[in-house]
């Protein structure tokens, strides 16, 4: 992980190490601090989270220290060494990489035409409410930021909010297109409709 071309290939360990800068945390921890806070634009699954962890801690960047027993095994709790610190400082000076974009409503819709008009809207008033629900989430959490006395003055809030506002702005665009295609996509299938339409 010390080579630059490692640390662009893989981001799950910088991504673990981020979230064990905040504070000491289980695998279990992680995976559910990551699901409230990074997982709005970034997923981590336990299957990735885990090996991580193993890799994170025989390069010395982490290390375990003993956690509370659970109900069937121990619970092991993980902290960011010094040497951890560094990597994570190094890997966040580094350009992000662009991430590739899959996705499959876009897809569809590429391929189809103005015959084949039909489920199109569904599937896009289902990604309006899809939507809607993470503004509504977005709130709940800027809300939370605000009235915590904990993180008034903590020094990463500035670009927690940050991240926050890209995720508002998002489903706000994303909205907006929604609407225009839904129009265009009837507009579509109108013009369709009076073309079959006997005289």
């Amino acid at each position: 992980m010390n080579s630059t071309s490692n640390a662009r290939a893989r981001s799950t360990p910088y991504a673990v190490l981020g979230l064990l800068s905040l504070a000491p945390m289980s695998g279990y921890d992680i995976r559910r601090e990551s699901e409230t806070s990074i997982g709005h634009f970034w997923s981590e699954s336990y299957g990735q989270i885990y090996p991580a962890l193993r890799d994170l801690s025989a390069q010395g960047l982490i290390r375990r220290r003993p956690g509370s027993r659970g109900a069937n095994r121990e619970r092991h709790v993980y902290e960011i060494t010094e040497k951890g610190r560094d990597a994570l400082a190094a890997w966040r000076s580094e350009p992000p990489r662009p991430g590739p974009v899959r996705n499959e409503l876009l897809l569809k819709l590429f391929f189809g035409s103005r015959e084949t008009a039909g489920h199109e809207v569904e599937w896009i008033d289902r990604l309006i409410e899809r939507e809607q629900s993470e503004l509504r989430e977005f709130a709940e959490i800027r809300d939370r930021l605000a009235l915590d006395p904990d993180l008034r003055d903590h020094p990463s809030l500035p670009y927690w909010l940050l991240t926050l506002s890209y995720g508002e702005h998002h489903a706000r665009s994303v909205i907006r297109w929604c609407r225009e295609s839904r129009r265009a996509i009837l507009a579509m299938a109108g013009s369709a409709s009076r073309k079959g339409t006997p005289r």
